[in-house]
């Protein structure tokens, strides 16, 4: 499989300080594969808040449309452990999308694999532009862009679904590849707790003061403002 592969992650509003060795193994997986590697720290703080995660689909799609043959997204909170594989053993034939499913046995999007094609250069921007749009009450996970990839996965012939240990968000004893410290049984630790609770009212904050003193603006407006700016400060979302 040719090497035309990105690795990236976002670790913004706080997150790049407080999962630094996550980030770390995530550089190293993607040196040891010959992956290109990005971290999109910058810009430090957002006024999208906890909705700038939307960002990994603006950034998954503009990688596709520069012609990166495989691109995978990886939370700021998930560790890559040493021994994980290439990503040739995931990949299976007229599949382009890769997901495993959390404790809720609902798609997690805090990993996606894609395989370019303009199948699923397609399907993101069918999830982007639905993102005002409402979503069943067993999709929602309350914010973000997971429940409309919940539903927009339902019925989707490209989609694989991925090994658990791909995207582990659960089980302690399991001999995973990545390991996801979301919100859930893998982060019991009461003061990382604490610290995402107030990394989460101060992003609101910062939000709201960025609407009183610059007006509002449509989020739809906000999202691409951050994707342009992004793309500005990394090249790596343009193949070389």
């Amino acid at each position: 499989m040719s090497q035309n592969v990105l690795v990236f992650s976002i670790a913004l509003n706080g997150y790049q300080w407080l999962y630094g060795d996550c980030l770390a193994s995530h550089e190293a997986y993607a040196k040891r594969h010959g992956y290109q590697h990005c971290t999109v720290s910058k810009p430090a703080i957002t006024s999208l808040g906890v909705e700038c995660c939307w960002l990994k689909l603006t950034l998954m799609l503009e990688a596709l449309s520069t012609g990166y043959d495989l691109v995978l997204f990886v939370d700021a909170d998930a560790y890559i452990n040493n021994l994980t594989p290439c990503l040739a053993h995931a990949i299976r034939p007229d599949k382009y999308l890769y997901m495993a499913k959390s404790y809720s046995n609902r798609f997690n999007s805090g990993v996606i694999l894609v395989k370019n094609s303009l199948i699923i250069q397609a399907w993101l921007t069918s999830v982007i532009n639905s993102r005002h749009e409402p979503i069943k009450q067993e999709n929602d996970v309350g914010w973000g862009e997971n429940g409309h990839i919940i539903q927009y996965a339902e019925g989707c012939t490209f989609l694989s679904t991925l090994n658990r240990r791909w995207n582990n968000t659960y089980d302690p004893n399991l001999n995973d590849y990545i390991r996801h410290f979301n919100f859930g049984p893998l982060r019991q630790n009461t003061f990382l707790n604490l610290i995402h609770k107030v990394l989460s009212r101060l992003s609101k904050t910062y939000s709201r003061l960025f609407t009183f003193f610059n007006g509002a603006s449509s989020d739809n407006k906000a999202l691409k403002d951050l994707t342009r700016k992004v793309l500005i400060n990394y090249s790596s979302f343009i193949r070389l």
